[in-house]
């Protein structure tokens, strides 16, 4: 696996969330930047989440300018947008469709590894990029197997196994271990750049404080477009 591949970050933004936002700019008008101010009154993390989501996705610049590409999916009927997604879909997600992966037999664990190792995500944001694809790979009607479209959490599952970890180790074994101090779990680390979207959503924040956080994730998803691009 190349380390290119892992600069990229994929979109994590709840599927039906993005596509409501376009079917909203489509009985409006697309405007001229895309940015938190056209989001009305949804909440902060709700709109950065769209807006990494559609510059992922390429549809719109690091400054937030749509595409024409971006224009056109929003602009289409509901008929049309399959044949416009199913390239942004392809460009996102190479390593996924691709010859080398039978998405009409994959399973489940195999998809999550795929995640982890390709785009260096852990944790619940496993989940939340691979809800986005699942839903996108429907709306371009990419073929899934029976297996991936019954997928669970793997955030939960892992919560449970620890937390029966944890219980375990309460209960001494022959007597061996009383006394002793249990061995800390192994913290999984999200990417920065997702820990700071999730900080903009509690409800202590200023908006003030919003928009450093948010300069600093367009600082950082900037940065890893451009070290994708130079192949570092």
């Amino acid at each position: 696996m190349s380390d290119k591949a892992k600069t990229v970050s994929p979109p994590y933004a709840t599927f039906s969330s993005f596509i409501n936002f376009i079917n909203k700019l489509r009985d409006a008008t697309v405007p001229s930047r895309i940015d938190p101010s056209v989001f009305g009154s949804v909440s902060g993390s709700l709109a950065y989440s769209i807006i990494a989501a559609l510059k992922s996705l390429k549809l719109i610049s690091d400054a937030g300018l749509p595409t024409q590409e971006f224009i056109a999916l929003v602009n289409a009927s509901d008929k049309e947008r399959p044949a416009i997604w199913r390239p942004i879909m392809e460009r996102t997600y190479p390593s996924l469709l691709s010859s080398d992966i039978d998405l009409t037999n994959i399973t489940a664990g195999h998809f999550d590894e795929h995640l982890r190792n390709e785009f260096n995500v852990q944790g619940s944001t496993v989940d939340k990029v691979a809800l986005f694809f699942i839903a996108g790979a429907k709306l371009a009607n990419i073929p899934l197997s029976g297996l991936l479209l019954s997928r669970k959490p793997v955030a939960t599952s892992n919560a449970a196994k620890k937390s029966a970890k944890q219980r375990k180790r309460e209960v001494p074994d022959d007597g061996d271990d009383v006394g002793a101090d249990p061995q800390p779990l192994p913290l999984v680390q999200k990417a920065l750049e997702y820990q700071l979207i999730d900080l903009m959503s509690e409800p202590d924040i200023d908006e003030e404080v919003k928009q450093s956080i948010w300069q600093l994730v367009q600082y950082l998803t900037a940065r890893k477009a451009k070290r994708d691009r130079s192949g570092g």
